[in-house]
């Protein structure tokens, strides 16, 4: 559990996302193909191959590493080191397959400690957690969007039917989705 903000976005909307959270006092922490932890306060850390990211608070305290089948990953989890980092990522797009992924913005909720005492999310966290939502919800509009399904229930069985959802999602991500793109 935790508090989290799902869209569509494009890289390029994305380094907007993570110039604000400089701004805010993040350091940008990612987690190369080869193990390898980068940490930085610029923006040159984010890349189109890597798609997944964290924003670390620092006043609300250290970023764990630990070891995982002889690789380096940051502890995200639900402990104190988790509780300093915003997890956020923007879409992949396949050219081939006509899609797009979902990305989402987290933090998780309180945790329990190893005594069993719970620690509640540093206030710092979510103030900057809710800063950059809001600024996501900007960048990416909630739009109602229509779509076509096949019905599996047993009135309508294999029948296609229309429903409307929302979704937070770039004009750029929502000009591919009106040119054949598929959300996913």
């Amino acid at each position: 559990m935790g508090k989290q903000i799902n869209y569509y976005m494009e890289y390029e909307s994305f380094v907007c996302i993570v110039k604000k959270a400089i701004e805010l006092g993040c350091e940008i922490i990612k987690s190369d193909k080869t193990g390898e932890i980068i940490r930085d306060y610029s923006v040159n850390i984010v890349t189109k191959e890597d798609k997944r990211y964290f924003f670390h608070i620092p006043e609300a305290g250290d970023v764990k590493i630990k070891i995982i089948n002889g690789k380096r990953h940051i502890d995200n989890g639900y402990s104190a080191s988790g509780s300093t980092l915003i997890e956020a990522g923007y879409s992949f797009i396949s050219l081939e397959e006509k899609k797009i992924s979902s990305a989402r913005l987290f933090c998780i909720s309180d945790y329990y400690d190893d005594k069993g005492n719970l620690v509640k999310r540093p206030e710092c966290v979510t103030k900057i957690y809710n800063a950059l939502a809001r600024y996501v919800k900007m960048i990416s509009p909630y739009t109602e969007l229509t779509d076509t399904a096949i019905s599996t229930r047993e009135d309508n069985y294999l029948q296609e039917f229309e429903y409307k959802h929302k979704e937070y999602i770039t004009d750029y991500c929502l000009k591919l989705r009106e040119s054949g793109y598929k959300l996913r």
